[in-house]
């Protein structure tokens, strides 16, 4: 790609190398990559440091496998990637808002920064849309709810409120597609791969420290040291905890402040489908709440208590449409292929039978604008809440060393049964409210059904938590406290999952930063 110079540390001549640049960025995921470019398109020299490879491969093959103290957390294991456009390699490119549904509690979150974090979503969320290539007119928050939408007014009746998300292309949701935009600039953007972070170069000083270095090698034992003006991890909500607390440690607690809870408060939204819909039901779903398509983004619908509990953790409901047709599974396998750049897992006997299948999810996604969802598919109501903050959910180093000779990272998290009280008393009370909408009726499952048990949905937050006090890992501008030129952009600034899915929420607050460090240098 013009104007973006991708080096392998792992293939390099030189053993021990040494850069130098205003801004280091360390991850290469959704965060990273649009930080990257988006510091290089104003100007400002950027290296970005990743430590998987061109092509996306899960934490064990990377080198980066998790010990498990009390329950397997998935969104360590099947919930994150590395390699250039890290977990978005996998994801389903969904982007949704934080809103007002989360600031209604804000009193109840562990470090009260919603209403801060709400009002940067509002502000930078129509740049960030534009940026990914939404070019509509109308702001994000526009279409929550939309009005000509036949069921808004009784559901708002109802105290339920309507969201809509929006769910980029598949040739999109790989963030690697922004690198692309360099080919129009005057400014070139440095990448290193297979770059794991092992140690940093700082200093403490009478108010805050100060990094000067970072130092990264790949497996091959190459090594190379950046040094920047300014340093901004972006490795995720896990990998960002540890780099911080391998900093912490190679430091030896001089400049990252004592209080700071790095690695607590390990959180994600706890889902499981709640009811099963009627086939007549089911018919009725599928032509008023199945997925549209606009502009050639996917649109899907959820819904959130408008008058939530204030004792109860935040949540909201949608509908899944099991589609296990064969056209749809194929058309999904040649889909995530592209995505994650490998070669499609598909047999002739696949190709064959599921031809009329790919016939019918195009007549009906650029005919009738929505998705292909067959009349007898089974549809049910899935329900997502927050885990309430907890500080013995948490990532730490383990005493065993991996084969970059890093400490491996212990996880310690699970389901509580509190968790599973909210999840009971959220449910009942949507059901109330809903029992009065007759468009769509629910049948509640039942225990013994079994459907499911409660599950994580790979939305982690919490390690590194946004505060205004020094009890959390960065302030609202995203700066790790005692440390004068350190940065956290990752899912894990946000204190707990709220409402939303996290990624949207987490760009935005990095387009805030973006501005901040190029009109201000912050």
């Amino acid at each position: 790609m013009k104007n973006v110079k991708i080096a392998n540390l792992f293939t390099s001549n030189k053993s021990i190398l040494v850069e130098e640049c205003e801004v280091c960025v360390v991850g290469a995921g959704a965060a990273g990559i649009f930080l990257a470019v988006e510091l290089t398109r104003q100007g400002i020299d950027t290296i970005l440091l990743e430590a998987g490879d061109l092509t996306s491969i899960d934490p064990k093959s990377a080198g980066f496998s998790a010990f498990f103290e009390d329950e397997l957390y998935s969104g360590a294991t099947k919930g994150r990637f590395f390699g250039l456009g890290g977990t978005t390699s996998h994801w389903g490119g969904i982007l949704v808002p934080h809103t007002k549904y989360d600031v209604k509690r804000d009193n109840k979150c562990i470090f009260n920064t919603w209403g801060h974090i709400v009002n940067i979503v509002n502000s930078r969320g129509p740049s960030v849309l534009k940026k990914l290539g939404w070019n509509r007119k109308s702001e994000f928050t526009d279409f929550i709810g939309k009005k000509n939408h036949r069921y808004q007014k009784l559901l708002q009746i109802l105290g339920i409120g309507l969201v809509l998300d929006l769910s980029l292309p598949f040739r999109k949701k790989n963030f690697s597609f922004l690198l692309r935009k360099l080919s129009k600039s005057n400014f070139k953007l440095r990448i290193f791969i297979n770059s794991v972070v092992y140690d940093w170069e700082a200093i403490s000083g009478d108010c805050e420290g100060r990094v000067q270095a970072v130092k990264v090698k790949s497996s091959n034992n190459n090594q190379l040291s950046v040094k920047a003006n300014k340093f901004i991890i972006s490795a995720g909500t896990i990998e960002s905890a540890r780099i911080l607390l391998e900093l912490n440690q190679s430091t030896k607690g001089m400049i990252i402040k004592d209080t700071a809870e790095i690695g607590c408060y390990l959180t994600d939204h706890i889902s499981l489908p709640v009811a099963k819909l009627s086939k007549d039901s089911a018919v009725k779903a599928i032509k008023s709440f199945s997925p549209r398509f606009s502009h050639g983004w996917m649109r899907s619908f959820r819904f959130i208590d408008d008058c939530p509990d204030n004792n109860m953790p935040r949540s909201f409901f949608h509908f899944i449409f099991k589609n296990d047709s064969v056209g749809f599974s194929l058309a999904k396998e040649f889909l995530t292929s592209i995505q994650s750049s490998r070669w499609p897992k598909v047999s002739i006997r696949d190709l064959v039978l599921g031809v009329v299948g790919i016939i019918k999810l195009g007549i009906f996604k650029y005919v009738y604008s929505g998705l292909y969802i067959p009349k007898n598919a089974d549809i049910y109501l899935q329900l997502d809440v927050e885990q309430c903050p907890n500080k013995e959910n948490r990532v730490t180093l383990g005493e065993e060393l991996d084969k970059y000779g890093r400490n491996v990272v212990n996880i310690k998290w699970k389901i509580s049964e509190n968790d599973i009280k909210n999840i009971k008393f959220i449910t009942e009370k949507f059901f109330q409210k809903w029992q009065s909408f007759e468009g769509v009726e629910l049948n509640t499952l039942k225990e013994d059904q079994n459907i499911a048990k409660p599950f994580d949905a790979y939305h982690p937050v919490g390690t590194c938590s946004m505060g205004k006090n020094k009890e959390s890992v960065v302030d609202e501008n995203l700066k790790v406290w005692g440390v004068e030129n350190l940065w956290v952009v990752s899912t894990g600034v946000l204190p707990s999952a709220g409402t939303a899915n996290p990624t949207f929420t987490m760009l935005c607050l990095a387009e805030e930063l973006i501005g901040k460090i190029a009109i201000n240098g912050v």
